[in-house]
């Protein structure tokens, strides 16, 4: 499928009930012989249906109870997405990849989460400002996604998390809601307001904070897989290639066609843009 697009560009008292008073014992004259049996009687008749009715009513929610969903196999912020077949390609060239359950985030890496992993030294800010649109060390934009970062950086980033970047299958396989086979994440509709992204004017100048768009979420909630901001993948050829694809179309786009899930695009691995930023993976545990 890349070689496709590769021409085209170089995500509430409790109480207990009151009981009744019980009679106090009476001398035994007459009258008080003839009356006990009718007081006593009465509490005595009713008290047991009473109190097998308290206990069906006590047994049955319990027995109704739903089981407990099991605990996420992700870390936090993370979501699970099941394994499948992806038929990816053009053609004749097209084929079938066997995807298995993987974890990705629900949100783009912001601009401050990427300033706390310089922070804890696992990343670098090697000139993360030095692109139109860039948000890193911006407090206005510190919920944005994190932009202007190489693939080198995208990648120590997702490791300083015990994390990975997402490969390019498994970004695609959750972006078209498996076997749903979406064109776009939120569904087959083109692009309006469900995602950040250029319009038709193409007049934005930066990215959004992440989330803001709900109508473009996939079917497992993810949010942001269209527009925003490009995603830096891997591939099976990353060892012999000097370029990646980047998944999702941005905020700067305002071709439609550009945010379809089987539409990549290619940036050498030094590249860096206010538009490509970084989501990560890792596996169930």
């Amino acid at each position: 499928m890349a070689l496709a697009v590769v021409g085209v560009v170089i995500g509430a008292c409790s109480g207990a009930p009151e009981q009744a008073a019980v009679p106090s014992a009476a001398p035994a004259t007459a009258a008080t012989t003839e009356a006990t049996p009718e007081v006593s009687a009465t509490p005595g008749a009713s008290a047991a249906p009473q109190a097998s009715a308290a206990s069906e009513a006590s047994a049955t929610p319990s027995a109704a109870a739903p089981p407990p969903p099991p605990p996420s196999r992700c870390p936090a912020n993370m979501i699970e997405v099941p394994g499948g077949e992806l038929a990816v390609g053009k053609g004749k060239a097209k084929q079938k990849v066997t995807v298995a359950p993987f974890c990705i985030d629900l949100n783009e890496t912001t601009a401050d989460e990427y300033a706390a992993c310089v922070k804890g030294g696992g990343c670098n800010e090697d000139r993360v400002k030095v692109c139109d649109g860039a948000t890193y060390g911006k407090p206005e934009l510190a919920k944005n996604p994190m932009v202007c970062v190489d693939f080198t950086q995208a990648e120590a980033y997702c490791k300083a998390q015990q994390k990975r970047l997402v490969t390019t299958e498994e970004w695609e396989w959750a972006a078209r809601g498996g076997a749903e086979d979406r064109y776009f994440p939120w569904g087959n509709d083109e692009p309006g307001d469900q995602a950040c992204w250029g319009g038709k004017a193409g007049t934005r100048a930066v990215s959004c904070p992440i989330g803001s768009f709900p109508k473009g979420d996939s079917p497992l909630g993810i949010h942001d897989l269209g527009g925003n901001v490009y995603e830096w993948t891997t591939s099976a050829s990353d060892k012999t290639s000097t370029v990646r694809q980047g998944r999702g179309g941005s905020w700067k786009d305002s071709a439609k066609d550009l945010f379809r899930n089987d539409r990549p695009f290619i940036f050498k691995t030094t590249y860096r843009c206010g538009f490509l930023g970084i989501r990560c993976a890792t596996t169930p545990q």
